[in-house]
C-alpha cells in the first residue's frame, strides 16, 4: 500500500521540484493533500497534481489519510509545523534548516522520537549518483589519505519584496544557512564531521539584512580541512558550483553536481607518486571521467523516507543530521561574529 503524503508550503520548491519529481514519481507513494498560505497557489497545485486543497494546517493534519508530511515553508515556520505534525503522529520530511536555532532542532528531534514518528531533513544532494560514486572511491582508499575538500554553491539572488531568505528573522541567515548548509553536509559525507570552523559572513553587494557572501574553513574529525564558498551575489553562469576532493593518491573534481538537479561532470585523477619531482610537471587534460547512473535527488529522498517508515529505521538524512547541521552553522555564524575559530559544540 502507498505511503500517503501531504505538503505544507505547496508553492516554491515543493511545486517546482519535490512534488513533480519526488512525491508523484516515487514508488508506492501518493500525494493526498496540500496547504499554502496563498490559497490561489494552493488551489492551482491541488488541481495540477490531483490532491485535496486544505485551507489550514489543522485541516491537513486532521485528515485520516495523511501518513507523512513534507514541510517546504520559510525556515521560521519549521519549528511549529514539525512540532504539530509530530504531535499529530505524522512522519515528517522538513526542508533545511530544521529550526532557527540548535535548541529548536534539539526539541524537534526529541518530540519526533517521543511521538514515534520518522523525522528526515532535505539534504537531497547526498543522493546524487556522482556523490555516491565519489564516496565509494574514498571508502575504497583509491584517493589515499583525504586531506582537502572544497564545495561551492552560489547564485544571483537580488533584493525582492517578501523574500524570507533575505531577512535573518525569517531565514535564519543568508547564503551560508541556505546554501552553505548543503555544502558543509556534503563535505562531511567525504571527510567526517566538522570539528571546528572559521567563517566570514558578509554583505558585499545586496542591501538586504542577510549575508550575501560566506566563506568557511573547516577542520574535520579525520584531520582533513575544507573550504565552503557560497554567495548570493554571483551571476548563475559565472559560478560552476565546484566540488573538489583531494587525497594523497589523487583527486576528484566535479562541476555542476552541487545543485537541485542530477546533472554535472566528475573527473578522477589517481596515481601513486613515490618520489619528489622537482620540475612538478603535470598533465591537466587527462583523468578518468566518472560515469554514474542518473538518479533524481527528490525521488530518491522520498523513497528513502518511505522505506524508513516501512522498515522502521532511520532515514539517511534524519533529524540528527539536521541537528548536527544546526550546530555546525551556529559555530560558523559565531566565528564570523567574533572573528575567531569556533569549536562545534
Amino acid at each position: 500500500m502507498d505511503i500517503r503524503w501531504a505538503v505544507m508550503g505547496s508553492g516554491g520548491i515543493a511545486r517546482r521540484r519535490t512534488i513533480p519529481e519526488g512525491i508523484t514519481q516515487a514508488r508506492d507513494c501518493t500525494l493526498v493533500a496540500v496547504h499554502d498560505i496563498d490559497p490561489r497557489v494552493n488551489r492551482e497545485v491541488a488541481r495540477q497534481f490531483g490532491a485535496a486543497a486544505c485551507d489550514s494546517e489543522e485541516a491537513l493534519l486532521s485528515r485520516t489519510d495523511v501518513e507523512a508530511v513534507y514541510i517546504a515553508t520559510p525556515a521560521c515556520a519549521h519549528y511549529q509545523q514539525v512540532l504539530r505534525a509530530a504531535r499529530a503522529c505524522r512522519h515528517v520530511l522538513c526542508e533545511k534548516p530544521l529550526g532557527m536555532t540548535v535548541e529548536e532542532a534539539q526539541s524537534l528531534v526529541r518530540e519526533c522520537r517521543k511521538a514515534g514518528v520518522k523525522l528526515a531533513v532535505d539534504f537531497m544532494m547526498r543522493f546524487h549518483a556522482y556523490h555516491a560514486a565519489a564516496r565509494r572511491m574514498i571508502d575504497q582508499g583509491q584517493l589515499g589519505r583525504m586531506v582537502l575538500g572544497r564545495a561551492q554553491l552560489s547564485c544571483w539572488y537580488p533584493p525582492m519584496a517578501g523574500a524570507w531568505r533575505q531577512d535573518p528573522a525569517t531565514g535564519g541567515g543568508g547564503s551560508l544557512i541556505d546554501m552553505g548548509g548543503h555544502c558543509l553536509d556534503l563535505l562531511e559525507t567525504f571527510l567526517g564531521r566538522t570539528r571546528r570552523a572559521t567563517c566570514y559572513a558578509r554583505s558585499l553587494v545586496h542591501p538586504y539584512r542577510s549575508e550575501d557572501t560566506a566563506v568557511v574553513m573547516a577542520e574535520f574529525e579525520t584531520g582533513a580541512v575544507g573550504f565552503v564558498d557560497t554567495c548570493f551575489n554571483i551571476p548563475d553562469r559565472a559560478s560552476p558550483n565546484r566540488l573538489e576532493l583531494y587525497g594523497s593518491k589523487g583527486s576528484i573534481l566535479a562541476e555542476g553536481t552541487i545543485s537541485q538537479g542530477q546533472a554535472g561532470t566528475m573527473l578522477a585523477r589517481v596515481e601513486q607518486q613515490n618520489g619528489y619531482q622537482a620540475a612538478q610537471t603535470r598533465r591537466m587534460t587527462d583523468g578518468l571521467a566518472i560515469e554514474a547512473p542518473t538518479v533524481n535527488l527528490y525521488k530518491a529522498q522520498i523513497e528513502d523516507v518511505n522505506s524508513a517508515i516501512r522498515e522502521d529505521r532511520q532515514p539517511l538524512c534524519d533529524g540528527e543530521a539536521g541537528l548536527w547541521s544546526q550546530k555546525v552553522l551556529a559555530a560558523c555564524y559565531e566565528s564570523s561574529r567574533i572573528s575567531r575559530t569556533v569549536e562545534v559544540a
